[in-house]
């Protein structure tokens, strides 16, 4: 069976390729004198299969998805358009973001796909530069792509930096060898293969293709671009405004420092229990909470916490069987977690 499948990915993947195959050599067609330079760079490719979870390698994914945002984008005036590679090639993040700095790149956008170790995370993430002006062009930029993939439905899992061990630079290879040529570049985590939240976004041409679409339109109203058929116009839009930061934006490293859960009614016969949940984190937003009726042996699948709020009300349904106490975990931006006090039923 699962040679069954990993053989229908194959295809389907293929068909989608082939379709978009034309579009992969550089654009050339801008009409003015300075067009915007975009370079799209697939994730991964050759012997780095990037995110193997499924019989598909994420590799595969990325180039499709890339051929799309190309196509797309190259529907818009004064803009060109290169891949760093069309091909199935090793190539380093030094070397794509030297391809991006001999085109004179605006800007270097990295495609991928996520997945976790614990398999429960799900929906979409953007990593950006951690200082100067390329955080806050980068910060504008990513909020286009995630606005894109919450019309889509997928959980916006937000705007995130990451750090070296030394502290002086960023920790990804491509944000890190672009920042180096004053490039400002995206890591664009489109969804995780690995959660059945996400899985339907990548299991047809039709969705990997509508990556590429949203991936394109968020450039397009970054840059304020006008199609070529003139109609669609975003030369009068405002994308969100990001001051630079006097210092580096570091990653939140520390998990909450308080979660609370207060019991506010328990149904004893329908077993239902309604609690009020409060979590502070002064250096992340708290993003998701899980919850345990076994005394923390399993736990629920990762439920949305309320966006800018520290309090929340759930109601949570403890299910069949002796069920005595009921226990909560706040995730933050970084995944990183608390426990609550255990609320105890009997």
């Amino acid at each position: 069976m699962k040679k069954l499948i990993k053989k229908a990915l194959v295809f389907v993947l293929s068909a989608a390729v082939a379709a978009v195959s034309c579009a992969v050599v550089p654009a050339t067609g801008a009409k003015a004198a300075e067009p915007i330079v975009v370079v799209i760079d697939p994730g991964h490719g050759g012997s780095n299969l990037g995110t193997d979870y499924l019989p598909i390698p994420e590799k595969v994914y990325t180039m499709v998805v890339a051929q799309h945002m190309k196509e797309r984008l190259e529907q818009y005036q004064n803009v060109q358009v290169y891949l760093t590679h069309t091909e199935d090639v090793d190539m380093s993040l030094k070397e794509r973001a030297e391809f991006a700095a001999s085109v004179n790149a605006d800007f270097l956008y990295s495609l991928h796909f996520n997945m976790s170790l614990s398999h429960i995370l799900y929906g979409s993430e953007v990593w950006v530069p951690s200082s100067g002006q390329l955080y806050s062009q980068g910060y504008s930029a990513a909020n286009e792509f995630l606005m894109q993939f919450e019309e889509m439905g997928l959980f916006n899992r937000g705007i995130k930096t990451r750090i070296g061990s030394s502290g002086k630079s960023d920790y990804y290879g491509i944000i890190r060898e672009s920042a180096v040529r004053g490039i400002p570049a995206l890591i664009v985590e489109h969804c995780h293969v690995d959660h059945s939240n996400d899985a339907s976004y990548i299991q047809s041409s039709e969705k990997l293709k509508e990556f590429g679409v949203r991936d394109a339109e968020a450039v397009a109203r970054y840059f304020g671009l006008v199609s070529k058929d003139g109609k669609t116009d975003y030369s009068g839009y405002a994308p969100l405004a990001v001051p630079v930061p006097e210092n580096r934006v570091c990653n939140d490293t520390t998990a909450p420092y308080y979660v609370s859960a207060n019991l506010l009614k328990y149904d004893q016969t329908g077993k239902y229990a309604t609690v009020e949940l409060t979590a502070l984190d002064d250096e992340s937003v708290i993003q998701h909470y899980a919850y345990s009726c076994d005394n923390g042996l399993t736990w629920s699948m990762l439920q949305p916490w309320t966006k800018g709020s520290p309090t929340m009300t759930v109601t949570v349904n403890m299910g069949y069987g002796r069920k005595d106490s009921l226990i909560f975990k706040a995730y933050n931006l970084y995944d990183a977690s608390t426990e609550s006090n255990v609320i105890r039923l009997n």
